[in-house]
């Protein structure tokens, strides 16, 4: 999965690692998993296609409509 998609959209002010940092938590390097919730969208075809850090809320616009946008496809 993280091969397919190596940078996480984020949706923050600040990069969530950078905010993990300042709690004194150590972070694995990029591309790798940052944290928990970390979200993959895969299609129906099982392809990864967008990948969201941990800080997306699930109701964020950028998730929703890449959510609808894969729904849509046929």
């Amino acid at each position: 999965m993280i091969a397919a998609q190596p940078n996480a959209a984020g949706a923050g002010e600040a990069p969530f690692r950078e905010k993990l940092k300042g709690y004194g938590i150590d972070t694995l390097p990029e591309p790798e998993i940052l944290w928990n919730f970390e979200k993959f969208l895969v299609s129906r075809s099982g392809e990864v296609v967008r990948r969201f850090s941990p800080d997306t809320p699930p109701e964020a616009p950028e998730l929703v409509a890449a959510i609808e946008t894969e729904l849509a496809k046929a």
